[in-house]
């Protein structure tokens, strides 16, 4: 991937983000010395559409938290977004035909609102697990981005399934903050902090749930639209894989019977294609897990064991070999060299 993708697939609408002056106004803040803090115009957070690096994002929240001692700013802005404030994506999601349908329409499509952060959908033993994640937690006030994500992820599924929705607990990766209240108050269930991701649990009973007023015409008129979206992007399919990939392989359903559900092709038809385009699927696999690996590796605590299980290997000592065949150490050598590499530049790399 050369610089110009990269930095393409790390730009970010503004979205909810239009919130932000107001929110400083309310809590006394100057909002336009905040902005201009943060090296961005005002008039960029004017529009929702206009489009922002995602780094740029992450220091404006940690300007905001600096001007207010807020401890909950991404909290404040995640509450204060909407379907609304994911474009085209949101209409698609609030006009699928039921719940389910809606939250894969989120995964497949979620890079044409946000390039860089990891959407996650889990649905095990009766419990579905709806959330963000961003991998390499050095992004600026990254813990506020999670913060605003699982907020508006909450109010996705209150807007799809109506006020009667509760989940059964809401878990966020930041550290427990000195009053919960804010937290308490807003998804008014438990909320576990200092977890692996952030994440939204509710009952799987809910995901056949119809969306009441979806309209089919709106949502076919909205998949043309994002498919010309994608077309402008000029991602090819495997780069739109790679980026799928991570999500999917973050909760085990990362088979090409799962892909080709999300692409909405039969999957012997995906299998064709992906031998027409030469993309070999086990590698893409193999990549994204030993991305998501460097990630649970370095910006978690889990044990050997655990960070296996999450990446679908039955034994540690299967994990460990795979890991060795791409980075050339095991796990455990990986993970030590890291925390020096990291405690000699006193704070995270980019490893």
């Amino acid at each position: 991937m050369n610089a110009t993708q990269k930095r393409r697939l790390e730009l970010t609408r503004v979205g909810g983000a239009i919130a932000i002056p107001k929110i400083l106004r309310d809590l006394g803040a100057d909002a336009n010395a905040v902005i201009d803090a943060a090296a961005l115009q005002p008039e960029t957070l004017t529009d929702s559409e206009n489009v922002i690096p995602f780094t740029a994002l992450g220091h404006l929240l940690q300007r905001c938290v600096e001007a207010t001692h807020v401890e909950h700013m991404g909290l404040l802005l995640g509450q204060n977004s909407s379907t609304a404030s994911l474009g085209y994506l949101g209409l698609l999601v609030e006009n699928s035909p039921n719940v389910r349908a809606a939250l894969d329409n989120l995964i497949r499509h979620f890079h044409i609102h946000d390039g860089r952060g990891v959407p996650i959908l889990d649905i095990s033993q009766g419990t579905a697990s709806l959330g963000y994640a961003i991998f390499e937690n050095s992004v600026p006030a990254a813990m506020e981005i999670i913060d605003g994500a699982v907020a508006s992820l909450f109010n996705v599924m209150r807007r799809l399934c109506g006020s009667s929705w509760h989940p059964i607990e809401v878990r966020l990766p930041r550290s427990k903050p000195r009053s919960t209240k804010p937290f308490d108050s807003f998804f008014e269930v438990p909320v576990r902090f200092g977890t692996e991701h952030g994440i939204v649990v509710f009952s799987s009973d809910w995901l056949m749930q119809p969306v009441s007023d979806a309209n089919s015409l709106i949502r076919r008129l909205v998949e043309d639209r994002i498919g010309q979206i994608e077309a402008e992007m000029v991602d090819s399919l495997e780069g739109q894989l790679r980026r799928l990939l991570r999500s999917l392989v973050l909760t085990r359903r990362c088979s090409l019977e799962s892909v080709a559900q999300l692409f909405a092709l039969e999957p012997r038809t995906f299998a064709r294609r992906l031998e027409r385009e030469e993309i070999k699927f086990r590698s893409l696999i193999d990549d994204a897990r030993y991305e998501v690996a460097r990630h649970l590796l370095a910006d978690t605590s889990l044990a050997m064991t655990q960070v296996a299980a999450m990446l679908d290997y039955s034994e540690a000592s299967a994990f460990s070999r795979a890991f060795r065949r791409w980075s050339g150490k095991t796990p455990v050598a990986w993970r030590a060299d890291r925390f020096l590499r990291d405690h000699k530049r006193g704070g995270l790399g980019d490893g």
